[in-house]
């Protein structure tokens, strides 16, 4: 017998396929809670239809655009490479503290994407509107903010163990990006604005194109046949793609103007309550990539404490090549966080179930296709890094490789189980999961592995995957646990909770 989900989401489908951009009619009466025909576009129109079609639809664009990402951090780090070990060991030590920009950067455009989700799942544009024009608005204010850390980076690079050298050259490369911080802010809220109304193919385009920008500009502004700014000039080029990214984002928005959602910045009145919906989930999500920045931070000084500077070179390239792998499953998350605001919006708990359990199934068949390539290929992928003054660190990112793949097995859940809770509204939760695996797990097991234990750097790698693989069978049961939940909270229309029924 076919569901009466299954019918809507049939009926939906025989409609007359739209442009991209174009506004679409609705039959649906405006009056009644329907989003006006007018403003209909073929994005939304997707999201309110089929919740599989619609995760794919909004995820692979994504899942594009962070490749293309990820191969620029790749070549990022090759030409760094070239410089040596010290050039390669102070982007690592400034890696945290760069995702801590992006943790600002992200929450703010989390927090807004979550709640205009959800206002499209309500039908409500006028407030969609209203998060998209504050999260903006926040956006700068914060990158301002941003600054006071500039004095401040040096002394913190040698309380972590740099000597004077590493420490001057990682702050110097850090304190570029704090100074143009406001590209980082734009793009990521402009960009998740526009996946939260499910048009993330020009997000994908705006990503393109800034990370072939900077594969260009990098060996440029790096050596010394081009402007020779070595590992600054890194920084440089970075700083120049998110400009050019950024300005396209907000070409379609503030300009172009054919998205769902309208900014009005003429007519913004500051409102703490619109304010207030964007931080409930914003701050939880900042925290808990803060937490994943002061993690590494510690994970990254146990690693110069066992391996100095060969193990934090080691770590720093082995990560960036791990994190190209994960790329798909950040991007599913996307998908995953506007598909909760849709579902929470709209009451539909049976779509929620269906779009988490398919994400995760998906992830998991696709992340293992990632983790047996990454393992049959590990020396050759590592001969690609390891290069020049940095060719004796290829049997130690070979080794990091041939343990870290089993992380791509454990990384699905975990995330799209968090992004799910970012989307319903419980920031809290999902910052409960990242603490726990971070702080909880993953530095204690380290620690124990690798200094308590004595097996060195091998022991970092082995307390990483131990905490991943807890926190892996932790996200499930909690994520199942909340959606049956809210699906008996729901029964009652005028009952929407914000955080998890006692049981």
């Amino acid at each position: 017998m076919v569901s009466d989900m299954e019918k809507s989401n049939q009926a939906h489908e025989t409609q007359t396929k739209f442009s991209e951009n174009q506004p679409v009619g609705q039959t649906a009466n405006p009056k009644s809670g329907e989003i006006p025909p007018e403003k209909m576009t073929r994005g939304v129109s997707d999201l309110l239809g089929n919740p599989k079609k619609a995760l794919i639809k909004v995820s692979i664009p994504v899942m594009v655009a962070l490749f293309f990402q990820a191969v620029y951090n790749l070549v990022d780090t090759f030409w760094v490479a070239g410089l040596g070990d010290e050039a390669l060991a102070a982007v690592g030590l400034v890696f945290p503290f760069f995702l801590g920009l992006m943790a600002l950067a992200t929450g703010v455009g989390v927090g807004a994407g979550s709640a205009i989700s959800r206002a499209i799942g309500a039908k409500d544009k006028a407030k969609a509107d209203n998060f998209a024009t504050h999260a903006i608005v926040l956006g700068v204010i914060l990158s301002f903010v941003c600054w006071l850390a500039v004095p401040f980076m040096e002394p913190v690079f040698l309380l972590m163990g740099a000597d004077l050298s590493l420490a001057d050259m990682a702050a110097g490369y850090a304190n570029i990006f704090i100074f143009f911080v406001v590209f980082i802010f734009l793009l990521n809220i402009g960009n998740s604005i526009l996946n939260s109304e499910g048009n993330s193919r020009k997000t994908m385009a705006a990503t393109i194109a800034g990370a072939l920008l900077n594969i260009v500009l990098d060996p440029i502004f790096i050596y010394d046949w081009g402007l020779g700014l070595g590992v600054n000039g890194a920084a440089y080029a970075s700083v120049v793609s998110f400009a050019v990214s950024m300005f396209m984002i907000l070409y379609w928005l503030l300009i172009e103007k054919k998205t769902y959602v309208t900014i009005s910045l003429r007519r913004f009145k500051f409102n703490t309550g619109i304010i207030k919906e964007i931080l409930t989930v914003g701050i939880p999500v900042t925290a808990a990539q803060l937490t994943m920045s002061i993690s590494t931070i510690f994970l990254s000084s146990i690693v110069l404490f066992v391996g100095g500077t060969y193990g934090a070179a080691v770590y720093t390239t082995g990560w960036r090549i791990v994190s190209m792998g994960i790329m798909p499953m950040l991007g599913f998350s996307t998908g995953m966080t506007t598909m909760a605001g849709i579902s929470y919006g709209g009451r539909d708990m049976k779509k929620l179930k269906d779009v988490y359990y398919f994400a995760i199934m998906f992830g998991v068949g696709l992340e293992l296709i990632v983790a047996a390539l990454i393992f049959v290929f590990a020396e050759p992928v590592a001969a690609v890094f390891a290069t020049g003054e940095s060719a004796y660190l290829h049997d130690g990112i070979v080794e990091f490789l041939r343990y870290m793949f089993l992380l791509f097995l454990f990384f699905p859940a975990g995330i799209l189980t968090s992004s799910m809770l970012q989307g319903l509204k419980m920031g809290k939760w999902s910052l409960f999961l990242t603490l726990l695996r971070t702080v909880g797990l993953e530095v204690p097991l380290a620690y124990l592995f690798s200094i308590y234990l004595g097996m060195d750097l091998v022991g970092v790698w082995i307390g990483l995957l131990t905490g991943d693989f807890l926190i892996m069978i932790i996200s499930f049961v909690l994520g199942n646990y909340i959606i049956s939940k809210l699906k008996k909270r729901f029964v009652e229309p005028a009952s929407v909770p914000t955080s998890v029924p006692a049981a």
